[in-house]
């Protein structure tokens, strides 16, 4: 393995410690703080530009980044997911084979790996990667790339030493979209509930999760904010199965068979004192759960 490629692999590999503690929602200030490698501090990313190579690497782009502005609005570039299973990446303005997009060409023409940084809030970003470049696109106004996102190999094998072309043949674009959206819309309802659950308060983020009301994929489910509740994992797996429901006046109702389970001190603190009290509502009013999604989720949850 190259000098380049071993530099590579340690931005993989700590970037697999990051997910294990933030899923798929890395902080930017884990993401500054960077990586070890060959004993010494390497950076991730600039904060001022896009396209990145740390002055350890001899050629090639280690990361790029599409960023999200604070009110939430889409960055200036015209980055976005295409529907032919790439991703699509704006060239750094001017001269499309010079500046930082020198870079991209020479990890083109080495076949070498690169880390995508796709922001889902601001500052809060989901990691792609390995991510190979399978064209760049010089003849149009504004130059951009196509990025392909690999499926990862095996935990026994290097990821930066993955061919490209045996990547490609295994990557699964809907993936990739599918952890953008969800760590979108996990982001969007924490935010909106000030990251805490909304029928215990619970406000320790690796605990909460994003409940979709109408369930994700049905008929008249949306991504908004109003279609989400913040809840603890386990009231999240209650809600989900019906054992906890929330009706439109935004009272919790916990299940008969709840209520008749064998009393224990963790069944009444965790969900028995609950039963009856007002869900923890987002202070913005139109943030707030939509009542004819809570309605259709509650018909089911008294069906059962």
């Amino acid at each position: 393995m190259t000098d380049d490629l071993a530099l590579i692999q340690a931005a993989f590999n700590r970037l697999k410690e990051l997910e294990l503690m933030y899923d798929d929602a890395i902080p930017n200030a884990a993401i500054r703080a960077g990586f070890e490698f060959d004993n010494e501090k390497t950076l991730f990313e600039n904060q001022a530009q896009g396209i990145f190579k740390p002055r350890q690497m001899k050629a090639g782009a280690l990361s790029i980044k599409t960023t999200m502005a604070r009110d939430g609005g889409v960055n200036i570039y015209n980055d976005q997911v295409v529907d032919d299973g790439f991703y699509q990446y704006s060239l750094q303005s001017g001269d499309p084979h010079g500046g930082a997009n020198k870079q991209l060409w020479q990890s083109y023409e080495l076949k070498q790996p690169l880390i995508y940084f796709h922001a889902v809030a601001p500052a809060v970003y989901t990691a792609l990667w390995p991510c190979f470049i399978d064209s760049i696109i010089t003849d149009v106004d504004e130059p951009y790339l196509k990025l392909l996102v690999g499926q990862r190999p095996a935990s026994n094998v290097e990821y930066a030493s993955v061919d490209s072309q045996s990547i490609q043949s295994r990557y699964r674009v809907s993936e990739s979209k599918v952890r953008l959206h969800q760590a979108s819309f996990r982001e969007a309802v924490l935010g909106a509930y000030n990251r805490r659950c909304a029928v215990t308060g619970l406000q320790e983020e690796r605990l909460i999760e994003a409940a979709h009301i109408v369930p994700d994929g049905e008929i008249g489910a949306t991504q908004f904010v109003n279609n989400g509740i913040a809840l603890s994992k386990i009231h999240h797996k209650a809600y989900d199965s019906k054992l906890m429901g929330i009706d439109p006046d935004f009272t919790i109702h916990m299940s008969d068979q709840l209520l008749s389970s064998p009393k224990n001190d963790f069944l009444d603190q965790s969900f028995l004192r609950f039963n009856g009290e007002k869900l923890r509502l987002p202070r913005r009013k139109e943030l707030a759960p939509n009542r004819d999604y809570l309605a259709r989720n509650f018909e089911l949850y008294k069906g059962l």
